[in-house]
């Protein structure tokens, strides 16, 4: 009974999953190379790689055709391009020869890892997401007055509100997942009123006054500032601050909105130093040989230097153009597990990175 079982559910899985599907793209292509006399090995080498990239190109453009549309197209495909070794397996030289044109040709065939593509198309695409859409998380500023609170949280959810028409992707602010939200906007309001009469009348003259400064949030320099000053006359103070808060927020948005752009656009890819801790490592030899896949093979990193390794544990000193979340998208990545280890998260906090080899 175990065996028929056995035997049924295999059948079930051979005809939902062909084994051309799990295996996945067996394509044929050419590559082309000019040699010089005497360096035929050469030409053979530039020829196979363009062969390679040439499959994985027919690969990518059936398995997008097959996806919804993406855009930036053209930087996701350079992207998987550069990777060849990741999602080609089982490479056969099946014909070459060298041509009266001064050519090399070489005519492979390969298995294109679908399935690992589709994955990294993915991470690709959320990479491009971050350049689009700025990551904003909003907190009041800890020294606003208690008595300011209501009028400042009303305030930070209508600037909440401009920030996620005009195309930001606005969190909650945790102080724990602050590394994840790319920038935060602090909201300050004040409040000063003083008496004056007019025509033996008493008035409350009020005014109100609302920063919003856009910080980072390992170091917490401040990037950027938007304020703005509203007079209103009135007794009632909590009134007063709804309305002048809420005049605020409208007369900083245009200001605020161009600068979090261009913060975003600079801080996207500023350098950095990232502390990275790997767990795991079975030599110290090993280390040293991880720094330098950083060095060759990680987009964006400048340099990588291992600082310290005891007990299995090693701790790099890295400095990358781009958020730590950035790195982290990268090494998980389907081509960079298969050629050279499969990275487990188990915390991101600030700068510093921790992660362990399956």
């Amino acid at each position: 009974m175990k065996i028929k079982l056995i035997f049924l559910i295999g059948i079930t899985l051979f005809l939902l999953f062909p084994p051309t599907l799990l295996a996945g793209k067996i394509v044929t292509a050419k590559g082309i190379s000019f040699f010089e006399p005497g360096r035929e090995l050469i030409a053979r080498d530039k020829a196979i790689d363009e062969a390679k990239r040439a499959a994985l190109e027919q690969a990518i453009g059936s398995t997008v055709e097959s996806q919804t549309t993406v855009e930036n197209f053209t930087v996701i495909k350079d992207q998987i391009l550069s990777r060849t070794a990741g999602y080609l397996k089982n490479i056969k030289v099946i014909e070459e020869k060298k041509t009266g044109m001064g050519t090399y040709e070489v005519l492979i065939e390969a298995d294109v890892e679908t399935s690992a593509m589709i994955e990294d198309l993915d991470r690709f695409k959320k990479v491009l997401s971050w350049q689009k859409n700025p990551r904003i998380s909003i907190l009041i500023d800890q020294d606003t007055d208690k008595s300011y609170l209501p009028a400042a949280h009303k305030s930070a959810a209508l600037l909440t509100d401009k920030l996620k028409q005009g195309g930001f992707t606005v969190y909650k602010h945790s102080k724990g997942q602050e590394s994840r939200m790319g920038l935060l906007v602090s909201l300050s309001l004040e409040l000063s009123s003083k008496q004056s009469s007019y025509q033996n009348i008493d008035l409350s003259v009020n005014e109100i006054s609302l920063s919003a400064n856009i910080y980072r949030p390992d170091d917490g320099e401040i990037l950027g500032t938007a304020t703005a000053v509203k007079s209103l006359p009135g007794e009632n103070k909590l009134k007063v601050l709804d309305d002048g808060a809420k005049h605020c927020i409208d007369s900083i948005w245009a200001d605020l909105r161009s600068k979090l752009v261009k913060v975003w656009e600079k801080e996207l890819y500023s350098e950095r130093d990232i502390n990275m801790v790997i767990k795991k490592i079975p030599s110290h030899a090993r280390a040293l040989e991880i720094s330098n896949i950083f060095k060759s093979d990680v987009s964006g990193m400048l340099d990588s230097n291992l600082v310290n390794f005891k007990n299995g544990t090693a701790e790099f000193n890295v400095k990358y153009k781009g958020w730590p979340e950035h790195l982290l998208n990268e090494i998980q990545m389907s081509y960079f597990k298969k050629k050279y280890f499969n990275p487990a998260v188990e915390s991101v906090e600030g700068n510093k990175i921790i992660i362990s080899i399956n």
